[in-house]
């Protein structure tokens, strides 16, 4: 069996692709089984019915989806109240983690892997020095208020660290629930995930004020829970940083593809898919 991996095809910004079509060749050429595909696929819950109903409808073998923050975007925020915004964005990640689809509700087993989800989020414990203490002044930060997006069109610009690290450690418990549940003796685990588990993913880049960025890449308490859980490979995707890394034992892939602007070979959509996807193959 071989199971494909990629993330953030964002295919209303990439709109000249044909993702549908791109990825039932992408299937053909490396010869997959199933798909997972890791978030980030469109901006907002509609967009994203629509791209899986094309899928179900067009690929030839299942595929599994996480949620992305642009998966939850709510259109034109100005135009609504908080509580809108709000409602509408939790209603998506309802909806999207209650598909059939759901690598969260439904992991996959093979003969020595066993592969879930977390959706992730996160909670600037990729700030540097981070402590419990400093949270909230790490979230009320110039990027998270004036140029991260997902403050207006996830959460009406109201910025909350309580709020943030709670949606991160309700989806740890969720996690660890599922495996205390799972028989996972003698099976390596595989984590697939939206958010990055470690900041050593995020290439370091010389911008002013950088660290702010990262704190919105993810957590660190992903991390520290794979490590409890002896986990053998994460998966991520979010940063538009293909990159890999291993820490403390655990291989950490990301495979984002990320904006056309942002790819080696801007136009060619299938082979930026090879390049940065991941494949797992085992026996069924």
């Amino acid at each position: 069996m071989r199971i494909g991996f990629v993330s953030d095809l964002h295919i209303d910004f990439n709109r000249q692709y044909d993702f549908v079509s791109v990825l039932g060749q992408l299937i053909s050429d490396e010869n997959l089984d199933q798909l997972v595909i890791m978030g980030d696929s469109a901006n907002g819950l509609q967009r994203n019915l629509r791209f899986y109903q094309q899928l179900a409808e067009a690929l030839p073998v299942p595929f599994h989806t996480l949620i992305g923050n642009h998966d939850l975007y709510v259109d034109h925020p100005r135009q609504k109240s908080v509580q809108q915004i709000q409602s509408a964005s939790r209603t998506a990640y309802r909806e999207l983690d209650r598909l059939p689809t759901s690598l969260t509700r439904h992991p996959i087993e093979t003969r020595h892997w066993l592969i879930t989800g977390i959706n992730g989020w996160y909670d600037y414990t990729f700030a540097k020095h981070f402590c419990e203490a400093d949270g909230p002044r790490y979230a009320n930060n110039f990027v998270a208020k004036h140029v991260w997006p997902d403050q207006l069109y996830i959460n009406g610009n109201q910025i909350s660290y309580r709020r943030d690290r709670k949606w991160v450690v309700e989806q740890i418990l969720a996690w660890q629930h599922q495996i205390n549940r799972l028989a996972v003796s003698g099976k390596k685990i595989l984590v697939a995930s939206h958010m990055l588990p470690t900041k050593k993913l995020a290439h370091q880049l010389p911008i002013p004020f950088y660290d702010r960025f990262m704190y919105q890449l993810g957590s660190d308490r992903y991390r520290q829970l794979f490590e409890h859980n002896h986990v053998s490979l994460s998966l991520s995707g979010h940063s538009h940083m293909p990159n890999a890394v291993t820490e403390n034992g655990i291989r950490y892939r990301n495979l984002s593809l990320g904006y056309d602007f942002q790819w080696q070979n801007p136009g060619d959509a299938l082979g930026e898919l090879k390049r940065v996807m991941f494949v797992l193959e085992d026996e069924s």
